[in-house]
């Protein structure tokens, strides 16, 4: 005869993923990190760090036009990224750069598992 503890809910959190990843070339299949994926814990914060990076961007060689896209966007476009967010949807800026290769920045939500230690408040309920 077993028996059968209760079952303890998984506590999971909101979480988003964003990634910059950069092709060789337009027609490229395969990207190369430019940093390590991070999780953020609020949609505001992902896009906020994905706002600050664009800006800083100019440095991976845009184009005059690409960098006034890029510019625009982080004054106004991010509204519209933060409402897919907030809705459950990824989103994400592309640009071509001068030399032929492309970088995308992208957010996508995601669930996180709620890590618990023996003296943390939920662990006891």
């Amino acid at each position: 005869m077993s028996v059968q503890l209760p079952a303890k809910p998984v506590l999971t959190e909101q979480g988003y993923l964003l990634t910059v990843v950069r092709y060789a070339s337009q027609n490229s299949s395969r990207a190369v990190p430019v940093e390590a994926p991070c999780v953020l814990p609020t949609a505001r914060s992902a896009v906020r760090a994905m706002r600050v990076q664009i800006r800083t961007a100019h440095v991976f060689g845009m184009t005059p036009r690409e960098n006034a896209r890029a510019v625009e966007w982080a004054e106004s476009g991010w509204l519209y990224a933060l409402g897919l967010l907030n809705s459950g949807h990824p989103c994400g800026f592309t640009v071509a750069l001068g030399s032929g290769a492309v970088a995308e920045w992208s957010v996508r939500p995601l669930p996180c598992l709620e890590l618990q230690t023996a003296d943390s408040p939920r662990a006891s309920a």
